[in-house]
């Protein structure tokens, strides 16, 4: 069977590209998601209903639509819900929009490297009160010993304040820390 071409597109009105079957007539998803990154399908215009009709979608492959086969018609791509890159994008008022912002806007633990061991929890919250209202101030400490490891977290009320925090290196009981946004290795650490 020779190879053939089915023409795919990010969304209705865009320039399409053409990608490549494979000997058994399907195209593999992993085509498609390399054009398209993100992609987990296609759906394409029924000629005529006019309604948008999915791609059977089995173990990796796409297989053509069984009443025109892939043909001449173009196919869209399907993105995943959380990931709906066009029409978010385009939405300026959507709700997903305004979720995702609510997501980034979140005040999140901070962690705070290269405390002093004489450092407590109390000069902690007192140094970041400065910026805005901490909800959580926390070192770590040794549980044998009872030292501060030379790390601790803070939490704001505020995303200002979390904000400002981050943007600059803060002197600590005479030494310069440095505040992150913790990997989430440290954080599974904390539990």
């Amino acid at each position: 069977m020779s190879v053939e071409y089915l023409q795919v597109a990010e969304d209705e009105g865009e320039e399409p590209i053409e990608l490549p079957t494979e000997d058994d007539g399907t195209l593999l998803l992993s085509t498609l998601s390399a054009q398209f990154p993100g992609s987990s399908g296609l759906k394409y215009r029924n000629p005529e209903t006019k309604a948008m009709r999915g791609v059977r979608l089995s173990e990796g492959r796409l297989h053509p639509p069984p009443e025109i086969g892939w043909g001449s018609q173009i196919f869209y791509c399907v993105f995943p819900k959380e990931n709906k890159r066009k029409s978010d994008d385009n939405l300026e008022n959507s709700t997903a929009k305004t979720k995702r912002m609510e997501t980034k806007l979140r005040c999140t633990d901070l962690i705070v490297l290269g405390l002093p061991w004489k450092t407590t929890e109390q000069n902690l919250r007192e140094y970041f009160e400065t910026f805005g209202e901490v909800l959580m101030a926390q070192v770590k400490k040794d549980p044998k010993t009872g030292q501060s490891k030379g790390f601790g977290f803070i939490r704001f009320a505020s995303y200002e304040s979390q904000m400002r925090v981050l943007a600059q290196r803060h002197m600590i009981d005479g030494r310069w820390c440095d505040v992150k946004v913790p990997n989430s290795k440290v954080l599974m650490a904390r539990i």
